[in-house]
């Protein structure tokens, strides 16, 4: 069964009242998961909530994402059934949502780049002026769709909030690393020399 089948059946377990408290999770932003914008949610039936966690957050993303949300929730036999169907290790799950340095650095393998844009999310998110031709170079990477995603989020913050989140391999984010030294190299050697 696809990802987006045993979503779209983890969603048709929930009544109308439980589907809301979902929908009013994922406005909130969870975790490291961006907010979905409330007009993009709302009177939308489940296959369209599934597809929009899956454009925005990938596969893998949408499926993690909806395992957060079921354990807010206390969803607990729902989130374990999910769990299992989607083949994810409780450790898995928890280490990629509290990962502290040293443990993105394992994740990460060993492309320095990649572990640079980890540790430096908050500052590349705030600091980024040239968001566009940065998003130029990753568009053959992350594809047209997440690419006017990114262009279309408004503030530059917020645009490249939206690429970080789209960056789910060490590969993508080391990248990422290739295009900030050819577009923000000072911003770079910046936090490079800060720590």
């Amino acid at each position: 069964m696809a990802v987006h089948e045993i979503l779209l059946d983890c969603l048709e377990n929930l009544d109308s009242d439980e589907l809301k408290i979902f929908k009013w999770h994922l406005t909130q932003g969870v975790n490291e998961f961006a907010k979905i914008p409330k007009s993009q949610l709302e009177n939308e039936p489940r296959c369209a909530i599934v597809e929009c966690m899956i454009n925005r957050f990938q596969t893998d993303g949408a499926g993690e994402l909806t395992l957060l949300v079921l354990k807010k929730m206390n969803q607990m036999n729902s989130a374990k059934e999910l769990q299992e169907k989607l083949g994810k290790k409780e450790d898995s799950l928890q280490s990629k949502h509290t990962a502290e340095a040293g443990t993105a650095q394992k994740q990460e393998g060993c492309k320095p780049g990649a572990e640079f844009v980890e540790k430096h999310r908050t500052d590349l998110i705030n600091g980024v002026s040239l968001v566009d031709p940065i998003a130029d170079d990753m568009k053959p990477l992350i594809g047209d769709e997440k690419y006017h995603i990114i262009l279309n989020s408004g503030t530059r913050p917020a645009q490249m909030r939206a690429l970080m989140n789209f960056l789910t391999s060490a590969r993508l984010k080391d990248q990422l690393y290739q295009s900030l030294l050819k577009h923000e190299r000072f911003l770079v050697e910046d936090l490079q020399s800060s720590g």
